[in-house]
């Protein structure tokens, strides 16, 4: 866990809760626990982390079961802000990227109340189904972890607000809301449709998706989904996570936690989980956690009658798990960490999507048909416009080329020297898969959001894998985050191949009539090893999308849980957060890790 310095400049504290141990709250008359001592000394169930996936899972277990009882304990605080500023986040920064010119990077987590469903970019995305239909065959024989298996989730965990275009991928009853805000696009070709009086942010979308939507729907082998929910890759509109009523920023605190009065669903805040308390057979009985803010105060017990469950994120889940005695057998030893559990992938098999800024350009020729707005489209781009495209569309020439390479790959030869045979055999399962994904036109390699000529490019699906494990020397300290960046250099080549899709875009079909002129990298940055030169400089390894470090897979694949998302080798303690994800989706994540914490919720109470 971070350490009290940092924590104090990454996250917001009123003047009453740095002035106390436990943090004087009572926010909107619901059970924040205020003191210490109102901790009861057992419950059904102990939820560390009250982000996302963990505020979902408490609301679902209390929600129609009087008799269940849920203590939630968040590191952070409960604030009446939003949005990302360092405040409410963690401090934490990633070690130089040797293949990135030895730059290092900020890992931003939410450290807050609602966790990262605070602070994030609120861009409402799913994946395509066969992504997700990826995780099932990591699983094995029998997984429900597919697109069918989820579909009911993410029509659960979502409520739709003026979503027009396909209602079965949508859900009516949730507190967590889909929107397009005020003046909603109902279709993205054809003439443009206006939801309402046409206001002048309704004639700007006009405008916009008529400029930026049919030059991209020319582009060879682009597709047109029905709906961004519908699994599918191409071209789309894409919903926020917004409030339709207020349009204020919908996430797991308003859905899950606003309004909700149970005596059954308690949280601490400002608390340090630093151990799992263990019964006989490595059965999970309870938790022990300090106060944030006052070193070496008095550490509080308490026991589980049920389960433990953690949801403390991509970064904390292992440093919970590594302190409590689960993790790299070796790593353990060298902390001083009784070893419980030789779980070898905790905190390996860490992915993020990774990103070049700008593709910059300029218009020769400003485009016509303006609307009236001033330097439209010069600087302007279309809200909530995406193209979400396979590596078969970006790159039509090369696809089979790269994925060839990859499939031939050692794994040995990239991944890191820690990975045992167990762990380089999961690795070769998710090779098998992806060699194939990546020859799909349904697999999102490629984001690109339209904000005027050029815009940023990202790759979704990088096959690099990074580690994020303890300090031995100071195993409660922060966490060492290595996103090992481009130690697959398919991952740069992959890079690459965006910016030429991106200079085909600017350049040919309907745009090459406005003579753009390319800024950044420039055309003098052309050859293959000229641009993958430049990429190095100008890649970041993270859209804050951190996941995958106690993947669901076998254990003899180096996974860390089974398909019930259990811990392996252990009872009465599961992992129900986004680090479960054995890869990543190419779409932001808030949305699957919803999902998964529905999906857990049900798992929770049936097996």
């Amino acid at each position: 866990m971070p350490s009290i310095k940092a924590a104090i400049l990454a996250c917001l504290a009123t003047a009453s809760q740095l002035a106390s141990s436990w943090p004087t709250a009572s926010m909107d008359g619901i059970n924040i626990l205020s003191r210490q001592n109102q901790v009861q000394d057992e419950y059904d169930y102990i939820i560390v982390g009250g982000g996302t996936s963990g505020l979902t899972v408490g609301n679902r277990l209390t929600e129609n079961n009087s008799g269940v009882s849920v203590l939630v304990v968040e590191y952070g605080y409960y604030d009446n802000q939003s949005g990302m500023n360092p405040r409410r986040m963690f401090n934490l920064t990633s070690r130089p990227q040797q293949n990135l010119n030895g730059r290092s990077f900020s890992v931003g987590i939410g450290c807050v109340v609602g966790g990262s469903s605070n602070v994030n970019g609120q861009v409402f995305l799913r994946g395509t189904s066969e992504e997700y239909n990826a995780w099932a065959e990591l699983g094995g024989p029998g997984s429900t972890w597919n697109w069918e298996g989820l579909l009911p989730y993410f029509r659960k965990h979502a409520q739709e607000f003026n979503i027009k275009w396909d209602m079965q991928y949508w859900g009516t009853t949730s507190k967590i809301y889909a929107t397009f805000g005020r003046d909603a696009p109902t279709q993205l070709m054809s003439k443009c449709k206006l939801v309402s009086a046409p206001t002048a942010i309704a004639v700007l979308m006009c405008v916009l998706q008529r400029s930026f939507t049919m030059p991209w729907a020319a582009m060879p082998g682009m597709t047109v989904p029905v709906d961004s929910g519908a699994g599918q890759a191409g071209l789309y509109w894409y919903p926020m996570s917004m409030d339709p009523t207020n349009f204020q920023r919908s996430y797991s605190r308003t859905g899950h936690w606003h309004g909700i009065s149970r005596p059954n669903y308690q949280m601490v805040v400002g608390a340090k989980v630093n151990r799992i308390l263990w019964g006989a057979e490595n059965t999970a009985t309870g938790i022990q956690f300090v106060s944030r803010n006052q070193t070496g105060g008095p550490a509080t017990q308490v026991r589980a009658r049920r389960e433990v469950l953690l949801a403390a994120g991509t970064v904390h889940t292992p440093q919970v798990l590594m302190l409590s005695g689960v993790g790299p057998q070796a790593l353990l030893q060298q902390a001083r960490i009784p070893v419980r559990v030789d779980l070898p992938g905790v905190g390996s098999n860490f992915q993020d999507h990774s990103y070049i800024p700008s593709i910059a350009y300029q218009w020769g020729t400003t485009p016509g048909g303006g609307g009236g707005f001033p330097g439209f489209p010069t600087q302007g781009g279309a809200p909530a416009l995406a193209a979400m495209i396979g590596l078969p569309v970006v790159s039509p020439q090369r696809y089979q080329q790269l994925a060839t390479r990859y499939e031939s790959q050692n794994p040995t030869s990239h991944l890191p020297s820690s990975y045992t045979a167990e762990q380089i055999a999961g690795y070769r399962k998710q090779q098998e898969i992806y060699a194939r994904l990546m020859r799909s036109t349904n697999v999102v390699f490629l984001e690109m959001m339209m904000y005027g000529p050029g815009g940023s490019v990202q790759n979704l699906h990088p096959h690099s894998r990074g580690t994020i494990l303890i300090n031995p020397s100071n195993p409660e300290g922060d966490m060492i985050i290595d996103y090992r960046a481009a130690t697959n250099d398919v991952d740069l080549e992959v890079m690459i191949e965006t910016i030429k899709f991106m200079r085909r875009y600017m350049t040919t079909g309907q745009l090459a009539q406005y003579n753009a002129r390319e800024t950044s990298p420039g055309t003098g940055v052309s050859s293959d090893q000229q641009l993958i030169q430049w990429a190095r400089g100008q890649v970041i390894p993270s859209v804050y999308h951190p996941v995958g470090t106690c993947s669901k897979q076998p254990r003899e694949h180096g996974g860390v849980v089974d398909e019930n998302l259990r811990v392996h080798g252990t009872k009465n303690l599961r992992v129900i957060d986004g680090s479960i994800m054995p890869t990543i989706v190419g779409a932001t994540t808030s949305m699957a890790v919803y999902a998964i914490a529905e999906k857990a919720a049900d798992l929770i109470k049936t097996t």
